[in-house]
């Protein structure tokens, strides 16, 4: 479960579109001094960038990549007869460069960009509260004038000017922060080079906690003035995992610092901009929240990327593998040293159970391949790795490593050039290696169970697995075996999930003594396979109610409603005993009370209210979309509702807006709802109001 909800977040890459930019051999870019004003009023971006650049030999023509732009100019204090011009890339620059000379070329602009930066405006007042980029599949240059050839790395400095109750955060050390009237300018310096789809910018309501890594690493983690409480459970172990990356991988952390910054509605689970990290705000939970959606995961994955993807690049996408298989290998290391060994192994099986079910659904691409899945550039990718270690041993892997990042740092990098190095390492011939695991289009799920099968654990995880398929009475002494000491997490895990398949009323017995082990996982897992409640499990799963977990408290709140008599005592007495609640468990409660007799019409008008509220932009993406889901059952979507979904179907994220599309159409489809429907779509302004209408049946 884990694994699968961070796989969601991160597929996007299935989509990525690798495009390089303009090829510009004769010319070298070495740094871009941007200096740019930002007014939550208007959708835009104002300012300028320098760039400092080398001609390596005779040329009259350089391109910047600049879309969206509303006007620019162009100048050079080197080029007086410069001239520019705009076509489909962006700016083209002419005049007679001459070679071994250095060019100094500024572009003053105004953008409006229509992606790659994103405008949060919650309470749709016409001032954005916060701002963000993504310039990974996105291209910065949709926003900045910029190079989008990954391959063309340069040194990036920053100096943004905002309103003074604004935070401005972006890659390298803030070198200075001045106030005017009611305006901040923060400058931030970065000391080596780039490419410039790992550019950062993000404008918002900050605080922030810092703290030192072993080594000295400067660690920044922002969050919102309001969740200072939640600090701690969201950021939990973030020292620990960039130690042990670092000392792991065996290079020195290559950035001045580190930073991580949540952000509303956030098309992934994270990036990793060149030491600074963007990330979802769902990942901002209390307590009880983190053990629900952790940041572990993403907090290791995109950490890895700084020194897989950041630090040396990939050439083109038929080597992006080498990104996010490394990031994703790393994560899993980095989880093993928190959570164990047993969890890194059943996580490979995991991994390989979609791998093979990939193979089978006909989808499997080469590793190699720019147009693979996301899973196949993650977990393929990450168990290529895996395989890779276990062929040459830890120590030529560990030399290869660090002389593959030492030889190609602030470069760019093929698939070669890391195996010629691993093969030097090693004195092995890895062209075999190369065809089974890196070009083969299949997954090698034989060699991977075989690799598997050298840990014990995993052998002995392996024979529980094939009771799967047994009667219970079969399997009734491997789940006895189960539960004796020293008892496996994961063990226990696989066990819960095949009771739930089972009728035996000698489930139970097991299932109690797993609750038991008082493992928040187990717990989770037991609530969620219930089905039912029963005289033999009604007691576990009452006592699941005040668990430390939401997710828990509601699948066993559910369970146990479907279950009672008095469903409005059974409510009243859960609401009680909560201290505190998230979001998802609100909306469920909610949900049922509106259902449930015991309350007054009062009561229950109230509570549809506040359902109804959860529809609004100033929640998460997630969350509107499960309170959709609600008032839809319930059939309760009124104005407001509408209003809000229509500006759902017209979000920036892809998943949230096509799901909005499609529940725009189905309710439309239904003769009883079209009157108020085309009523509320005059509330729209008229842009919003056609494309509206272009994008739904509407």
């Amino acid at each position: 479960m884990r694994f699968l909800f961070v796989l969601l977040f991160f597929a996007f890459l299935s989509t990525q579109n690798y495009a390089q930019g303009i090829d510009q051999p004769n010319v070298d870019f070495l740094k871009a001094t941007v200096n740019i004003s930002m007014d939550p009023s208007a959708k835009s971006v104002d300012g300028s960038v320098t760039f400092d650049i080398d001609i390596l030999s005779a040329v009259d023509k350089i391109q910047i990549d600049a879309k969206n732009l509303v006007e620019f100019t162009a100048s050079s204090t080197t080029h007086s007869d410069l001239k520019y011009s705009q076509n489909d890339a962006g700016i083209l620059l002419e005049s007679r460069f001459r070679e071994s000379e250095k060019t100094t070329i500024t572009i003053s602009f105004k953008s409006e960009p229509n992606k790659a930066m994103y405008f949060i405006d919650s309470d749709a007042d016409g001032r954005w509260e916060q701002a963000w980029t993504q310039g990974q599949g996105k291209y910065t240059s949709n926003w900045l004038p910029s190079i989008d050839d990954m391959n063309e790395k340069l040194e990036w400095d920053l100096t943004v000017t905002a309103p003074d109750d604004l935070s401005v955060i972006s890659n390298g050390i803030l070198v200075n922060k001045n106030g005017e009237k009611d305006r901040m300018t923060w400058s931030y310096d970065m000391t080596e080079p780039m490419s410039s789809y790992l550019v950062a910018l993000v404008i918002g309501k900050y605080a922030i906690a810092t703290s030192l890594s072993e080594s000295g690493v400067p660690l920044e983690m922002y969050y919102y003035p309001k969740d200072e409480q939640k600090v701690e459970s969201t950021y939990q172990n973030s020292k620990q995992i960039f130690d042990f990356l670092e000392n792991e991988i065996g290079i020195a952390y290559p950035w001045k610092n580190y930073k991580q910054i949540p952000v509303k509605d956030f098309l992934y689970a994270g990036m990793e901009n060149t030491g600074t990290t963007i990330f979802d705000d769902q990942f901002v939970q209390d307590k009880l929240g983190a053990v629900d959606r952790s940041y572990v995961t993403v907090n290791a994955h995109e950490l890895a990327h700084q020194w897989f993807g950041d630090l040396v690049t990939e050439e083109s996408g038929t080597h992006h593998w080498l990104q996010e298989g490394f990031a994703t290998y790393y994560a899993m290391l980095a989880e093993r040293d928190l959570y164990g060994d047993e969890h890194y192994h059943v996580g490979l099986y995991e991994q390989a159970e979609l791998l093979n079910d990939q193979n089978q659904s006909g989808k499997s691409t080469a590793l190699m391949d720019p147009t693979a899945s996301s899973l196949t550039f993650y977990q393929h990718g990450a168990w290529a790795i895996h395989a890779l270690r276990d062929l040459i041993g830890d120590t030529a892997f560990r030399s290869g490593i660090k002389r593959y990042l030492k030889e190609f740092a602030f470069k760019n990098a093929t698939t070669d050039n890391l195996l010629s190095i691993m093969s030097q390492e090693s004195g092995k011939d890895l062209t075999a290696y190369k065809s089974m695991w890196l070009t083969n289009t299949q997954f090698p799920s034989t060699e991977a169970l075989r690799l598997l099968r050298k840990d014990l654990f995993m052998e002995a995880y392996l024979q529980l697995l094939a009771r799967r398929i047994s009667p219970f009475q079969d399997a009734y002494n491997s789940y006895k075996e189960t539960m004796q000491p020293p008892v496996q997490k994961e063990m226990v895990l696989e066990m819960v999930g095949q009771l739930s398949l089972q009728d035996d009323s000698r489930k139970y017995r097991l299932l109690e003594q797993a609750a038991a082990i008082n493992n928040i996982e187990i717990r989770q897992l037991i609530a969620l396979t219930a089905g039912e409640v029963n005289d033999y499990n009604k007691v576990m799963i009452s006592g699941m109610l005040t668990d430390k977990s939401y997710a828990t408290r509601e699948n066993a709140l559910v369970l146990l409603w479907n279950a009672a008599t008095d469903k409005a005592r059974l409510l009243k007495a859960a609401k009680k005993g909560w201290s505190t609640t998230n979001e998802s468990l609100d909306m469920a409660w909610l949900t049922l009370a509106i259902n449930s007799d015991g309350f007054t019409d009062r009561e229950r008008t109230s509570y549809l209210g506040q359902l109804q509220e959860f529809t609004k932009p100033q929640y998460s993406t997630s969350t509107r979309q499960t309170a959709f889901d609600y008032l839809i059952a319930l059939g309760y979507l009124d104005d407001q509702n509408y209003l809000d979904l229509y500006t759902a179907a017209l979000h920036y994220n892809y998943r949230f807006y096509d799901y909005a599309r499609k529940l725009v159409n189905a309710q439309y489809a239904k003769e009883a709802n079209k009157e108020l429907m085309e009523k509320v779509v005059g509330l729209l302004g008229q842009k919003d109001q056609e494309k509206l209408r272009l994008v739904t049946d509407l």
